[in-house]
């Protein structure tokens, strides 16, 4: 799948000082985010996502705890698990993405390409799969 896929974050420092990771825009974030958000304190059995876009692109970075995202992109279907905080996941337009299995210490940063814009979402099912030629 050529529209997700994990990134490995450039990690500084050592076990005496700590670790810096720099998220570079352009450079290690393929694009200049222009919106930033997190999730915590996400509940195990529930899922979040659930969409695509029409447009944004997104990277995920497990701050904390462990995630696993599942991606499908209307051929092919993979699920990444974040739980290293110097990986990240690119999420390109026209994926169907659902986060899952949150532990209970999970916080999920996301880069997004562009603002927020309801008309930009793909909530409906069926609609990603009209959009992504399977129906």
């Amino acid at each position: 799948m050529n529209n997700s896929y994990k990134i490995k974050l450039n990690s500084k420092g050592n076990v005496e000082s700590g670790y810096l990771v720099p998220l570079e825009l352009g450079i290690n974030i393929p694009f200049k985010a222009k919106r930033i958000f997190y999730t915590y304190d996400v509940p195990f059995e529930s899922n979040r996502g659930s969409h695509a876009y029409y447009n944004t692109e997104q990277v995920l970075i497990c701050l904390s705890g462990s995630i696993k995202i599942r991606c499908f992109d209307g051929k092919n279907e993979l699920v990444y698990h974040l739980n290293k905080n110097h990986e990240a996941l690119y999420i390109g337009s026209n994926v169907w993405r659902t986060t899952l299995d949150h532990s209970p210490d999970a916080i999920l940063l996301v880069l997004s390409s562009f603002e927020y814009d309801e008309a930009d979402y793909i909530r409906d099912y069926k609609k990603f799969l009209e959009v992504v030629g399977c129906i």
